[in-house]
């Protein structure tokens, strides 16, 4: 099969590792927390200052007991999901502060916003997980904001978890929070039933909050996303081959402290690492250079057989306009046809991850559906043939009235929810009727009729009592 994107060669692909090891081996990463920088001391790596170089055999023996595919458990069982291997899974966006409204206003977000963001993630036919923090409301207090989010996605989804750790502490809330859910921290720590991002400062920096994340959540049991976003020309190389070294020499770090904490945690690699436009300084996160880049990273997450974090419904637009969907639909597609195993940030995201609009959600929703219909295989079966009937029919017959049309009408087509399909007339008699003003609508009814999930009511009084406790400890730190 004709492919146009860049297949890396086995050379292609033993450069980027030796280059990789040479970074991590001479360069070295800077751990900003005493316990990683102990952890490593204690399995033997060089250690200076807070500055850590690792050997070959090293990372390559750590890689060893990382696993290639593995389970995010779900409170509804039926909506656990598997990560890795033939599979994919989708996210939604996360972490903006702001969100843009259907007239096209950026406000600040709410309590409120973020808890609809979840109903429309919750209610999705596509979007598999629920996240912790689409929305991040600044007027929330910054020491219980993340327990606050935490505690109203466990409340409002029964998908499993994107948790939003931003630090050690956080990572910790997560793991009483879950434990609470799931009755008891050994439960939690049976298989993972979350999977947190970590992010590294690039260029080759884990800070406090990142690494003790990564120890907290790897000694409890939870999956990660060591998710770098080196930015070609400001944060990394202006070259992508040399901003792609650097992506997966904080991935392999991370994912090396997580095993040496806790051999078999699971690990995403990757990361969202990009272009930018060196006449604004900023990053391109709809870029072609982003799609190069997530190429490169999964063909070495595969080379190192762990799975791979890339893509989503991606855009600098600041509105859910033709330059949104025309970003959002190249690197959604793309990654997914790469064969990215996890995407973040599937649905919502605005403005390179600053906001968050409820149309684009939906819009984006509907974009996954029709991909996840063009990525499944055309059943070939003598059935579907069908030449029984091409023989019976003949040359110039309709098949509208056929059994089989009637049969398979619903089932054969991806049929969107928001896409206008009819002809001119009846779409001008509609009043022109744009793709955003059919999200507006959608949006109201997924919102209207929206069913909170079960839970047991006991579970939930605990929940709000523990963010109780966090208020009330906040207040007294203070």
């Amino acid at each position: 099969m004709l492919n146009r994107f860049q297949t890396l060669s086995d050379s292609g692909k033993e450069k980027i590792h030796a280059a990789c090891m040479e970074v991590l081996g001479k360069t070295g990463v800077v751990f900003e927390d005493d316990e990683a920088l102990a952890i490593f001391k204690a399995n033997d790596f060089s250690v200076e200052g807070n500055k850590v170089f690792f050997r070959e055999e090293q990372v390559m023996k750590a890689l060893e007991t990382a696993p290639s595919e593995f389970l995010i458990r779900a409170r509804d069982p039926e909506k656990t999901v598997r990560i890795g291997g033939d599979h994919f899974v989708l996210s939604p966006g996360w972490g903006a502060p702001f969100m843009i409204d259907a007239d096209g206003t950026r406000r600040s977000a709410t309590m409120e916003d973020a808890d609809n963001c979840l109903k429309l993630a919750q209610s999705s036919p596509y979007i598999d997980m629920a996240a912790s923090g689409m929305v991040c409301p600044p007027d929330l207090n910054p020491k219980t904001a993340s327990a606050e989010l935490l505690a109203s996605t466990f409340i409002h989804s029964d998908k499993p978890l994107t948790g939003n750790p931003c630090s050690r502490e956080n990572a910790v809330e997560l793991l009483e929070m879950a434990s609470i859910v799931w009755g008891s921290r050994e439960e939690v720590m049976k298989s993972p039933v979350a999977i947190t991002s970590i992010n590294p400062t690039s260029p080759l920096i884990f800070g406090p909050e990142a690494a003790g994340s990564v120890i907290e959540l790897a000694r409890g049991g939870q999956a990660l996303l060591i998710s770098s976003m080196v930015m070609a020309g400001l944060s990394g190389p202006i070259t992508l081959a040399g901003t792609a070294v650097l992506e997966m020499a904080e991935s392999l770090a991370g994912v090396v402290l997580a095993q040496l904490v806790r051999p078999g945690t699971p690990c995403v690699c990757g990361g969202t690492s990009c272009g930018a436009d060196l006449r604004l300084c900023s990053a391109t996160i709809g870029s072609p250079e982003l799609l190069k880049m997530m190429n490169i990273a999964t063909e070495m997450a595969r080379y190192y057989g762990l799975p791979c974090r890339y893509g989503g419904g991606l855009t600098d637009a600041h509105a859910p306009d033709a330059q949104a969907g025309m970003e959002s639909a190249l690197t959604m597609a793309l990654s997914l046809a790469a064969g990215t195993h996890y995407m973040h940030q599937a649905c919502g995201i605005l403005g390179a991850y600053t906001a968050m609009s409820l149309e684009k959600f939906v819009m984006d929703e509907e974009l996954a559906g029709a991909l996840r219909r063009a990525l499944q295989p055309v059943e070939i079966t003598d059935e579907t043939l069908a030449l029984d009937t091409i023989t019976r029919l003949g040359a110039g017959s309709s098949f509208l009235m056929e059994p089989t049309t009637a049969m398979r009408c619903r089932t054969e087509f991806f049929l969107p929810t928001l896409a206008y399909r009819n002809n001119y007339t009846k779409w001008e008699a509609a009043g022109k009727p744009q793709l955003t003003d059919t999200a507006r609508l959608h949006v109201r009814e997924r919102l209207s009729a929206y069913t909170k999930p079960d839970m047991d009511p006991a579970i939930e009084k605990d929940l709000m009592a523990y963010i109780d406790a966090r208020r009330a400890s906040s207040s007294t730190a203070a």
